[in-house]
């Protein structure tokens, strides 16, 4: 991100002008993104973190967002009123409904709408506080809060392309989840990857964890009756989540009537990101279900649309 000097505005404006698209992630029913990449004559500029403190509250681009929109219909837009939001504006990424459609149509982070900052981040906190939408249950759009850095490189040596991910995500038809997952690793075309995820079903407090970094399947950690919020993430309103990350942990925290709750703390530097990331904000629509749903999902008939009042980058 930026700050607010003329001479970064310019600098990210050369900086948009240099990236390119890139398809990219895992779209296993947990993560997929298709961000935006900084090519390597972009220079050292495109492959540096920014340190200072940062906050956006969305009234306008300002040279600051890399925009997509890949459908029909769909729409980005910067400072739309709000009354629920921090300064009155929020930004609206706003998916196309399309009741002829099913769930095979304009499936994945390809199709994505999205924005995504110029300028990659490193370690410290970020929060930022959403509204979700919402589709009926046969449906499904995931709506998305995530840093991502994926260049095609594996600085590592393990033989897996370097991906960074850092992912909270809410699906449109089954609201009351939160979908969480962090990646080190991963090469679709070989079927190898290093991620750990969970599920968190605020309507009845149940987690889900991933056994190891080299699986997709999901176990049961148990019941948290202080995680039974059913309101939480309701259409029309808007929540405080974020994460915490530093070297060897990655805390994810969500903002409760009751206060700031830690909602996953993942320790070991293995698991974490040690590169700086991108941040991003997109909607799309998956062909499946995500678990512990099942089958395929409907491409919504409605407009889904996820509303950004503010994002806050402190660094550690």
């Amino acid at each position: 991100m930026c700050d607010a000097s003329a001479s970064r505005t310019r600098a990210l404006a050369l900086l948009l002008a240099a990236s390119v698209l890139g398809a990219c992630g895992r779209q296993d029913g947990i993560v997929g993104v298709e961000p935006l990449q900084t090519p390597s004559s972009a220079g050292a500029a495109g492959n540096s973190s920014d340190a200072s403190a940062f906050s956006d509250e969305f009234v306008d681009n300002s040279g600051i967002w890399q925009e997509q929109t890949r459908l029909d219909g769909a729409s980005l837009a910067f400072g739309t009123p709000s009354t629920g939001a921090r300064d009155g504006n929020v930004a609206e990424l706003r998916l196309p409904g399309h009741p002829e459609l099913g769930p095979d149509d304009d499936t994945g982070a390809g199709f994505a709408t999205e924005i995504a900052t110029k300028q990659r981040f490193h370690f410290g906190t970020y929060r930022s506080r959403l509204g979700f939408g919402a589709c009926d249950a046969s449906e499904e759009a995931v709506m998305a809060f995530l840093g991502y850095f994926n260049d095609g490189s594996d600085g590592d040596g393990d033989g897996i392309v370097d991906d960074l991910e850092i992912d909270a995500q809410v699906l449109c038809g089954e609201p009351q989840l939160l979908y969480l997952t962090v990646f080190t690793d991963d090469a679709p075309s070989g079927g190898k990857f290093r991620k750990l995820s969970r599920v968190i079903d605020f309507s009845s407090g149940e987690v889900f964890d991933t056994p190891s970094a080299g699986s997709d399947s999901f176990e049961s950690s148990g019941v948290d009756a202080s995680l039974v919020y059913p309101e939480l993430f309701t259409p029309g309103t808007l929540y405080e989540l974020g994460f915490e990350w530093h070297t060897d942990s990655i805390r994810f925290f969500v903002r409760l009537p009751d206060g700031e709750r830690d909602v996953w703390t993942l320790t070991g530097a293995d698991h974490v990101p040690q590169q700086p990331v991108y941040v991003l904000y997109n909607l799309w629509h998956p062909a499946l279900h995500w678990y512990p749903g099942r089958g395929s999902a409907d491409y919504p008939a409605n407009d889904v649309t996820l509303t950004v009042d503010w994002l806050s980058f402190e660094p550690e």
